[in-house]
């Protein structure tokens, strides 16, 4: 019977808990509880949970049992067990990076120590399971109890530096293994990295390995011959011997960079390469027929063999980047055996002082038919001109040329004309200055200040080709390998067509004749060139087809509204970081100058701190975009100056303005009537707003979109849709917003996203949410808020239990500030049925936390002040019966001597010691009284002791360890000290003769007050004579007398 009691009760309190656990879920209809600290995606048969970065301590729970994607990355998970997945057999791909970076490798702020333990056949039962991350958790080994199913595993940045045969047997179906990192500068192991000869052996379905970053000195052998990429890059791989690579014959890419590193101005740890070069066999490629990408970056190459690529039909990609193969350039036979080639990277093989008069290709480059992109970085030479670049003029397929960072003096552009496919064309970082006019030969020419030093010095500005991890991983992204190239111009400006970037040059003057040939040309890039030309029109003159410019980071002076106007067809213009002459006092600015613009779009002219401009307006019908972030509008619409209140009205089609950053403490109310009529986007983010006007809001008839972020707002509109009916979203975000209006989003019915977060909301009440508007959000951010955890947010918490708005960062973010018991929990664990208690429980409450506290205060107040009560009752009680001061006798004795008689070592030394010093003496005797001379016998101990301190003038006590415990000590004590309250007279003399009261309060301020009162009995007998005489003085001193005068004012 008991047996069936207790399983009746296991059965009932687990479906407690499950319903506890899905009441939530049940009440909002989804299949995931709002205590999930994760966001959930799906899409089709695929559900993604990202934990990342929640700071958990655990594997959550309430993870729906559908989930086929577990994003654990960047927390502080200690322990996985079995018990861990239970219930999510579906899972397909586990991401568990980050949760124990190496300490070179992680925040210095929260360094991790201990590495997380995961126990054997933690992920065992998971049998869908393809894909497991476990990078950068300073792992020392392999789990076991890995499943069979385990296509992918990634343990990069661990502590593994030993392979054994063993160490994949259970990973047999395995496809893509990387080990990376696991060895290096920044992550040491101290230890040579070893891996056994047969270690890799039985992996048959390896498509992909990366051994990359490990301080190998070998390619490891026995590889699987179903390898398609080989990831060996930045080892100590000194020597490829012929059959090192022999057995890959399915091999499509591999990664030999930085075995023999080019360390010149390396920016990290970089040993040079003993041998000069790598040595790789004429032979070691001869298998890998299949090959198409070929990477030998920074392998301190000197001479690249024919023979290499005798057996590579497919190659596509080949980078030889940061080697020494200036020389090898202008030759380049191996060139003829590769015509497939579609991108090829030879930057960074400049020789160290050396400064090239022209670039050098070789005729052979004519072969690559089929070649895209072709970068020559840092090759360093001084003239660019048309018969250099004649090996690449038969190219058809050629869209990509990269002569950035290679210090250019003198450049013949008309050249690119005769380039028919060429898209982008990358001339920054070079030393280009503008032609002197119409008799300069070439477009551009030289500024002959510069030496030869300088290149050494800066040629290492591409940081790409100079990251010592080219391809290195984050613990945000899962891409492995993948192309670090970024784009080399802007990705709207590529999007127009063919492409010039001459940013970060020495142009400081545009010539029109510079451009006569470029006609063809649709996107150019100026920025960074200290341009401080005064612009009127006629720059541009051959480029009327052009439809983006960035003539950002210069000096541009507009004082012409005839700026720009010769590009007919602009549709981007980029004007930002020109503060140069905004900034300078009594300079003229003319902004109209886009009204000659008719295809302009957008313009941006951030960052240029613009505070004055004798245009009053703008003026365009075309713009749709106007950017004017970190510009000083606070001075256009300050009080008084109302000319520049319709600074923006004549745009007529401007949709998003954007004034962020530009100072501003209010708004005017003449502002908002004078916004452009079609304006959609207002972002007023990052200013200095107080108050904002809402009232007029409505004058903007077609706004959707209103950010007033990173402000100093205190308030939100009593009623949004009194003050417009159009917007959508509004973000209040990182405000001080503390209070929300009655009726708040009353009414909003067109709203769908909401940003409050960051602000300092305590309490969201129902009358400001009202459920038919805040059901219809898309979106509401409530996050970093100080909510108040009390009974007025009971509604609240409800309807975010039931809500299927979605709320980011909820389970970890939309935390309580208080009361105690709830601070820094989540509202969504708040438990409704806290503010339902019965009055008669609150009655008891009260009545027993009352009796508590009144037994406390009496017990203390009894401790503490038991006397004072004491003698303040009997005081006024004599009072009420008419006692009066019975005058006192004069002093009979010099003073009472106080002391433990029942001490034979004490009453020895005051009797032999003290009364022989004080009364014997012929130069200067006292009369004392002692207990055992001077007592009347048969009289009470009370009287004897009053009457002895009341005729003496000062009360000596001879202090001892024992004594101050006695209770005759304590009766002395008091009574003596009662002539000070009394009488004003203070009797007491204090004699230590041992080490006792040191911490006492009283003893100490007695020491700061009357010194000379204070006196301890000298170990030293030569000190005696010192000591009675400072008591002799004492006994015959008024101890009022001796008081520190600047004591005695401040008390």
């Amino acid at each position: 019977m008991s047996s069936v009691w207790v399983h009746h009760a296991r059965t009932s309190n687990a479906l407690l808990f499950v319903l506890l656990f899905l009441f939530p879920m049940l009440l909002s209809g989804r299949w995931f509880p709002k205590t999930l600290p994760c966001d959930v995606e799906a899409f089709e048969s695929t559900v993604r949970v990202d934990c990342s970065d929640r700071r958990l301590k655990e594997v959550p729970r309430g993870i729906p049992g559908n989930a086929t994607n577990l994003t654990l990355t960047i927390n502080h998970i200690p322990r996985i067990s079995p018990a861990s997945f239970t219930q999510l057999e579906n899972l397909v791909e586990i991401d568990f990076r980050c949760n124990c970076v190496p300490p070179r490798l992680g925040p210095k702020d929260n360094v991790c120590i201990t590495p997380p333990s995961i126990e054997n056949g933690s992920f065992a039962a998971l049998s869908r399971l393809k894909s497991l991350y476990l990078d950068a958790n300073q792992l020392s080994k392999i789990p076991r109890g890995l499943p069979a199913t385990l296509r992918l595993l990634s343990l990069e940045a661990n502590n593994i530096f030993s392979i054994k045969k063993n160490t994949f047997s259970e990973l047999r179906n395995i496809e893509l293994l990387y080990l990376g990192q696991n060895c290096y500068y920044r992550n040491p192991c101290n230890v040579s990295f070893e891996i056994e000869e047969t270690a890799f052996l039985n992996l048959k379905n390896l498509t992909v390995l990366s051994l990359k970053s490990n301080n190998l000195t070998f390619i490891p052998p026995n590889l699987s011959s179903t390898l398609k990429e080989l990831y060996i890059y930045n080892n100590r791989i000194q020597e490829v011997q012929e059959h090192d690579l022999s057995n890959l014959y399915n091999l499509e890419i591999l990664d030999l960079s930085g075995n023999c590193p080019r360390c010149y101005n390396a920016p990290y740890p970089c040993t040079p390469c003993p041998n000069i070069s790598i040595k790789i066999h004429s032979k070691a490629f001869y298998s890998l027929k299949k090959l198409r990408i070929l990477r030998l970056h920074s392998n301190s190459l000197q001479s690249i063999p024919s023979s290499w690529f005798k057996n590579i039909k497919n190659l596509k990609n080949l980078d030889l980047s940061q080697n020494f193969l200036i020389k090898e350039i202008g030759d380049a036979e191996f060139l003829k055996l590769i015509p497939s080639l579609v991108e090829l990277d030879l930057s960074f093989n400049f020789e160290l002082q050396m400064y090239s008069p022209f670039l050098n290709l070789s005729k052979t480059f004519s072969c690559l038919s089929n070649l895209e992109t072709l970068r020559i970085k840092g090759y360093v030479f001084k003239e660019l001109r048309e018969e250099n670049l004649d090996p690449l003029l038969n190219l058809r397929n050629l869209t990509v040329l990269d002569l950035g960072t290679n210090f250019i003096k003198i450049a013949d552009l008309r050249v690119f004309k005769k380039f028919r496919s060429l898209k982008i064309i990358d001339l920054s970082m070079n030393k280009i200055s503008p032609s002197s006019g119409e008799s300069n030969f070439y477009g551009f020419c030289s500024d002959h200040r510069i030496t030869v030093e300088q290149y050494s010095r800066h040629v290492l500005q591409e940081m790409h080709y100079f990251r010592y991890d080219e391809y290195g991983r984050s613990c945000k992204s899962k891409d492995k390998e993948a192309d670090s190239y970024q784009p080399l111009v802007n990705g709207d400006c590529m999007s127009y067509g063919e492409t010039l970037d001459l940013s970060r040059n020495n142009i400081f003057f545009v010539n029109s004749i510079d451009f006569q040939d470029l006609s063809f040309l649709k996107c150019l890039n100026l920025s960074g060139n200290a341009i401080s030309q005064t612009l009127n029109g006629s720059e541009f003159y051959y480029l009327s087809g052009l439809k983006y410019l960035d003539f950002s980071n210069n000096r541009i002076d507009l004082l012409y509204s005839t700026a720009f106007k010769e590009l007919k067809f602009l549709e981007i213009l980029d004007l930002s970081n020109n503060k140069h002459y905004f900034l300078a006092e009594g300079v003229s600015h003319v902004l109209s100058f886009m009204k000659n613009l008719a295809y302009l779009k957008k313009l941006m002219m951030n960052e240029n701190e613009i505070s004055t401009s004798i245009s009053t307006g703008m003026e365009s019908q075309s713009l749709q975009t106007l950017e004017f972030r970190g510009n000083r509008l606070d001075i256009f619409w300050s009080d008084g100056k109302k000319e520049y209140l319709s600074f923006f009205k004549n745009l007529t089609n401007l949709e998003q303005l954007d004034i962020s950053s530009n100072m501003l403490n209010f708004l005017p109310p003449d502002v908002f009537e004078a916004m452009p009529p079609e304006l959609k986007i207002l972002n007023l983010t990052s200013n200095r707003l107080h108050t904002f006007n809402w009232g007029k809001l409505h004058l903007l008839t077609k706004l959707i979109t209103l950010d007033l972020s990173n402000n100093l707002l205190t308030t939100v509109p009593r009623k949004l849709s009194n003050c417009t009916s159009t917007l959508q979203e509004l973000i209040l975000r990182n405000n001080r917003i503390t209070r929300i209006t009655k009726y708040f989003l009353r009414g909003a019915i067109q709203l769908t996203y909401l940003d409050l977060s960051s602000n300092k909301i305590q309490i969201i009440k129902k009358s400001s949410f009202p459920e038919n508007i805040i059901n219809n959000l898309r979106m509401l951010l409530l996050h970093n808020n100080p909510f108040k955890c009390n009974c007025d947010a009971v509604w609240f918490v409800g309807w975010i239990n039931q809500t299927q708005v979605a709320i980011p960062l909820l389970a970890t973010d939309v935390t309580c500030a208080g009361p105690g018991a709830h601070k820094g929990r989540s509202l969504v664990f708040l438990d409704l049925n806290t503010c339902e208690l019965d009055t008669s429980y609150f009655i008891m409450y009260a009545l027993s936390t009352s009796a508590v506290l009144c037994l406390m205060m009496f017990a203390v107040m009894s401790h503490l002040y038991f006397w004072d009560v004491w003698y303040s009752y009997h005081y006024c009680t004599a009072k009420l019966k008419g006692y009066r001061r019975i005058p006192l006798p004069d002093a009979c004795y010099d003073a009472f001597i106080a002391y433990d008689n029942t001490d034979l070592a004490v009453n020895e030394w005051v009797m032999t010691e003290l009364v022989e010093k004080l009364e014997d003496q012929k130069a200067r005797q006292f009369n004392l009284c002692l207990e055992e001379r001077d007592w009347l016998p048969g009289q009470p101990v009370f009287d004897n002791l009053s009457q002895s301190i009341q005729l003496s003038k000062k009360t000596i006590f001879v202090l001892t360890n024992k004594y101050i415990k006695s209770g005759t000590f304590k009766t002395t004590f008091y009574m003596a000290h009662q002539r000070l309250l009394d009488e004003k007279i203070d009797v007491i003399i204090l004699i230590f003769l041992e080490k006792v009261l040191q911490k006492s309060r009283y003893v100490q301020l007695r020491k700061r007050l009357c010194r000379s009162s204070v006196l301890e009995w000298p170990t030293n007998p030569r000190s005696q004579p010192y000591f009675w005489q400072r008591l002799k003085n004492a006994i015959a001193m008024n101890n009022t007398l001796s008081y520190n005068k600047l004591l005695q004012e401040t008390v």
